[in-house]
Parts: C-alpha cells; sequence; structure tokens
C-alpha cells in the first residue's frame, strides 16, 4: 500500500493537535512537529549512524530559556535551535545582564565542549557525567542544572521513523550524480 502525502499530513495532525480546536494548543502542536521533524529527529538519527558505525557520540539537549530573551521572544519558545551557542562563546559575561546562574551554566558548557575538542571525551573533574550515547541512547540534559537521560522523544521519534518508513516505502533510491 502506498502511503500518501495526505495521509502523512493527516497522521501528523492526528498525533501532535489532535481534535483540540484551541488555538495555542494548534501552534505548540505545530511547532512541536516541525522542530521534532527537522531537529529531533534528523539529530537522532545521524547519532545512530555514527554510533552503530563505532564512533563514541555524546548527545545533548540544550533546554535553558535565556533570560535575555525575555520580552524579545514569545513566551511559548522555550529554548531554541542554536541558543546554546551563546553559552559556548560566554555571551552571558560578555552581556553582562546575565544572571549568575547563566554565567555558571555558561563556564559549565565552556569546558564540556573544550574538554571534548581536548580528548574527544566532554566529561571532566566537577562536570555532571555526560554519558556516551549508546543502545540505551544516554545524553545529557543541559540546563541550569544538567542530568542524565534516555531515550530524548522515543514515542515522537518512533512515529516519525514510522512515517518515514511509510512514505518511502516501493522508492527506488538513486546513486547516480
Amino acid at each position: 500500500i502506498i502511503f500518501s502525502v495526505q495521509a502523512a499530513v493527516d497522521a501528523v495532525c492526528k498525533e501532535y493537535i489532535g481534535n483540540t480546536e484551541d488555538r495555542a494548543k494548534v501552534r505548540d502542536g505545530l511547532l512541536d512537529a516541525l522542530a521534532d521533524a527537522f531537529f529531533v529527529f534528523s539529530a537522532i538519527e545521524l547519532a545512530r549512524y555514527h554510533r552503530d558505525a563505532g564512533h563514541p557520540v555524546y548527545f545533548y539537549e540544550f533546554q535553558h530559556r535565556s533570560s535575555s530573551t525575555l520580552g524579545v521572544i514569545p513566551e511559548f519558545v522555550k529554548a531554541d535551535h542554536t541558543d546554546e551557542i551563546a553559552f559556548v562563546f560566554g555571551k552571558p559575561f560578555l552581556a553582562g545582564n546575565a544572571t549568575e546562574e547563566e554565567n555558571k551554566l555558561s563556564r559549565t558548557v565552556m569546558r564540556y565542549w573544550t574538554n571534548f575538542a581536548r580528548n574527544g571525551n566532554p566529561n571532566g573533574e566537577g562536570l555532571e557525567h555526560w554519558p556516551q550515547y549508546d543502545l540505551d541512547e544516554r545524553y545529557l540534559e543541559i540546563d541550569l542544572m544538567q542530568k542524565e537521560a534516555m531515550k530524548l522523544k522515543e514515542d515522537k521519534t518512533e512515529f516519525w521513523t514510522q512515517i518515514i518508513k511509510q512514505t518511502t516505502e516501493g522508492k527506488t533510491e538513486h546513486t547516480d550524480l
């Protein structure tokens, strides 16, 4: 059976929006669907490919919403794509208006990234352990406090795996360029 584009759209709407008519819930569902499809699912698939090829992988989800976004970005937007970059390069120190907790978070993120650049492993003394992404799909949640977690959005990842499988079933791969 061929899974049509319309069937995929219907499945996404059912999964993320359901029967709600609440505009905020519809908006949040659409934002989650787009984020999961374009960022979360893709990142997890890439991490799995590298892990399965035998390479050490350290996966994370940056969860902190910077205080500098208050009044600038709508409240319904959580941590956004690439928000961690400001913390990697110490922007909280440069801006001068970050909280002490955000300065500490920036120091922590800089240490993780520096350790990884030096020796291929982000872990170091005084840092919350960052697990290697293994078959249990362990990763680090990065926020004001870091913690280990497993299987980021497992149900949504499985949903997108099935959508991709159904929409590409029976199609041939073109390898000639």
